[in-house]
């Protein structure tokens, strides 16, 4: 027959991994908002990035185009 006494013991412990469960939700939370923002902060520097090697590719004349003149 289950104790009174061990029913709380179950109680208590499921509360405790509840808690710690929570703790590290919040944890991972915050290091998704943190990663979500630095990706889109790298995803903005490459699209400049690609944007000043387009403009540079059509300034600078390529080999393959003086090769085929």
């Amino acid at each position: 027959m289950i104790k009174y006494e061990d029913i709380l013991k179950k109680i208590k412990y499921y509360e405790d991994r509840k808690a710690k469960n929570d703790e590290k939700l919040a944890q991972l939370n915050e290091e998704n908002l943190t990663l979500t923002s630095t990706l889109k902060l790298l995803s903005q520097k490459k699209e400049v990035l690609e944007k000043m090697e387009s403009e540079l590719s059509d300034l600078i004349p390529s080999k393959k185009k003086d090769v085929a003149k």
